[in-house]
């Protein structure tokens, strides 16, 4: 059974779903799991393309598969195990450097998550305040 998680953004009144890629990696996807619900502050890559990211700390030694970040759909999710982040893609990629996809956004999500990346980007780049992000568990799912 899939398992599928919520990233919620309360400053902009927005949730959406995406599914963690279990069959991709499997142990880091478990490891992900045991860590939410988390909350962190929302910002947005410069020169990547359209991503935004946010400080997530996940310790881990398990083995994962790698995708070039520049072929990836739009909203797919990745984590950054050495800076410690998550990653979103709401748009093209221009860097073409490995990720590790975690999840990706449903596809009935996509609109969505491109309208908060634009928000994000504007955020960055003409407001004052951070905003907050939360990751959890989708509905009644179980770790």
């Amino acid at each position: 059974m899939s398992t599928r998680i919520e990233i919620c953004w309360p400053d902009f009144d927005c949730t959406v779903r995406a599914t963690l890629l279990s069959e991709m990696n499997p142990e880091l996807c478990e490891e992900f799991k045991k860590t939410l619900p988390f909350s962190s502050i929302q910002s947005h890559a410069v020169v990547a393309g359209k991503q935004m990211y946010l400080p997530y700390r996940l310790v881990s030694e398990v083995a994962y598969q790698e995708e070039p970040m520049d072929q990836q759909p739009v909203g797919r999710v990745n984590i950054e195990l050495d800076f410690q982040y998550l990653a979103m893609n709401y748009g093209p990629m221009t860097e073409p450097v490995p990720a590790v996809p975690l999840a990706q956004i449903v596809d009935e999500d996509l609109d969505k998550i491109q309208v908060i990346g634009e928000k994000v980007w504007h955020n960055l780049l003409f407001d004052d305040h951070y905003l907050s992000v939360h990751v959890r568990l989708a509905g009644g799912d179980e770790r």
